[in-house]
């Protein structure tokens, strides 16, 4: 049970960090700053492995409560990008 609640939470965090971060790293992308677009390539790249290593584990396990969570975490991580100005 607690592996789960370790699991949501952790897919939950880097699913939204990536999405978030995505779009960050396209607006210091178009603002040409060269060295906070490679420190958020960075972190959207960890965020990236995280969240695919813990996503795909659960469809191949056929833990659906990770996949559904893994699925409105990225819906959420879009939200936040209209929301939280950077």
């Amino acid at each position: 049970m607690i592996e789960q609640l370790l699991q949501i939470v952790a897919v939950s965090i880097s699913q939204m960090a990536l999405i978030f971060l995505k779009h960050v790293t396209v607006r210091v992308i178009v603002a040409q700053q060269v060295k906070k677009a490679m420190f958020f390539t960075l972190l959207m790249q960890l965020a990236w492995l995280i969240s695919s290593a813990l996503g795909i584990n659960a469809l191949l396990e056929h833990n659906y409560t990770i996949v559904a969570v893994y699925l409105a975490s990225g819906v959420v991580g879009t939200w936040l990008n209209f929301k939280i100005k950077v």
